[in-house]
């Protein structure tokens, strides 16, 4: 049996255990509150063009130089600035408070929001380099693949930003969704679809760029044999006469422009046209029009198209 002395030892060891492992608890917490000081706060990149940059870790004022700030958007991140803030995109409304510094550059303006980082979405050609020395002048500058598919275009610059489970975390998501997707639409095997632009005058067939990434998937459609030889030569678009449009045509045709403009009118003056209304998509019921917002193959317009498509296509 414990003495009275002995009691009280045990009272105190007990008390003294207990203070301590709360204040192990909390300072796990405060560990996990507070950001990782073990990070450093720079480190150096390679990009795309082969640049060694030095760039921050977790970068917190992003220029995004390129027609594609949806990337960006879908990372979680907006960009202090952009240079293509003029198009139809579909989710312009995320883009306000993004300041618009021109083409060419009001670089001012660049140097007034005051970038810790500047990523620019290039093709590799000489342009790029031109646009990189001005830009680097004034804050680390990268290069990233513009041309590259959506999923290696994101994961790219998912790890200049550090966001590279975002990525795949979309990724993994819009797999799911566009499965769903097309088990809906019930395509027959071997299917093929053509896009094609109304756009300033001319129309234009697309390769595999912007939409045709929606729609030339595994489960999706596949290009008819004219388009894809354009993919196989790597030409993401091409320039055609109205006389040959019927070349390129598949099972299913998208007819896009830009809504309330000349374009759309000369969309609307080929859809009435014989030619058009020759084609064995139109036919058979299968040809569509959209708008030209849809063009694009950043991740957020990729995973709203998903549930356009079937609306567009009449299935619900």
């Amino acid at each position: 049996m414990y003495n009275k002395p002995t009691k009280l030892v045990l009272i105190i060891f007990v008390l003294l255990m207990v203070s301590v492992l709360a204040a192990c608890g909390s300072n796990v917490k405060d560990e996990a509150a507070e950001p990782n000081t073990n990070q450093p706060a720079t480190r150096l990149y390679k990009d795309f063009s082969g640049h060694e940059v030095t760039i921050p870790t977790e970068p917190k004022k992003i220029i995004l130089l390129g027609d594609i700030p949806g990337d960006l958007l879908a990372l979680g991140i907006k960009p202090a600035g952009n240079d293509w803030l003029g198009e139809p995109y579909v989710y312009k409304s995320e883009l306000d408070g993004v300041v618009d510094i021109g083409y060419p550059h009001n670089m001012e303006k660049v140097i007034e929001i005051e970038p810790d980082l500047i990523v620019q979405a290039g093709y590799g050609g000489p342009d790029d380099e031109k646009i990189y020395e001005e830009m680097s002048k004034i804050a680390p500058t990268v290069i990233y693949n513009r041309d590259a598919v959506t999923y290696d275009r994101i994961r790219e610059l998912a790890d200049i930003v550090g966001k590279k489970q975002v990525a795949e975390d979309w990724i993994t998501s819009y797999e799911s969704k566009a499965k769903a997707t097309w088990e809906k639409i019930g395509l027959k095997d071997g299917e093929t679809a053509s896009v094609y632009l109304s756009l300033a005058g001319d129309f234009y067939v697309m390769g595999h760029f912007s939409l045709t990434m929606s729609l030339y998937q595994p489960e999706g459609f596949k290009a008819s044999d004219k388009i894809q030889a354009l993919i196989d030569k790597k030409e993401p678009f091409s320039l055609i006469s109205r006389e040959v449009l019927p070349d390129f045509a598949g099972d299913h045709v998208f007819l896009l422009s830009l809504p309330g403009t000349e374009d759309e009118k000369a969309a609307t003056e080929l859809i009435n046209s014989p030619l058009w209304k020759a084609l064995p998509a139109v036919k058979n019921g299968h040809a569509y029009s959209a708008s030209i917002a849809w063009n694009a193959s950043d991740p957020i317009t990729m995973e709203r198209f998903l549930d356009e498509l079937p609306k567009i296509m009449g299935i619900e």
